[in-house]
């Protein structure tokens, strides 16, 4: 397979599923943005929304050797879900979640806290 055929089908992947995901945008909670520009630190992850699947994609470079990853609930306060994944990302399954509004809370290996928010709505 040469090189063109190869950047194709990479850059068909990620446009499917960027398609099929909504982004998370995600801050680092405290931080004033007093430039036009600011760039989030190396261990930034980015995170997804998949409706379809019932998951959130966090995506990593490897910066970070992991994250903890908490979703809490907006109308309880309290955290629904708490795990660790690795560095390079993962999903997590948010299936059994009811509908609702939720906040991501991202701790780095590196001691940066990243959040954003998301809700789940039934089709």
């Amino acid at each position: 397979m040469n090189q063109r055929s190869i950047l194709f089908f990479f850059f068909a992947a990620v446009s499917l599923l960027s398609w099929a995901t909504d982004e998370i945008v995600i801050n680092r909670p405290g931080q004033q943005h007093d430039h036009i520009e600011y760039y989030l630190p190396a261990d930034a992850p980015q995170a997804l929304y998949d409706p379809d699947d019932m998951e959130i994609i966090i995506v990593g470079d490897g910066f970070a050797d992991y994250y903890d990853v908490d979703i809490v609930s907006m109308v309880t306060m309290q955290s629904v879900i708490s795990t660790q994944i690795s560095g390079y990302g993962d999903t997590i399954d948010i299936s059994s979640l009811p509908d609702a509004y939720y906040r991501i809370v991202i701790h780095t290996s590196y001691n940066n806290v990243y959040d954003g928010f998301f809700t789940i709505e039934s089709e």
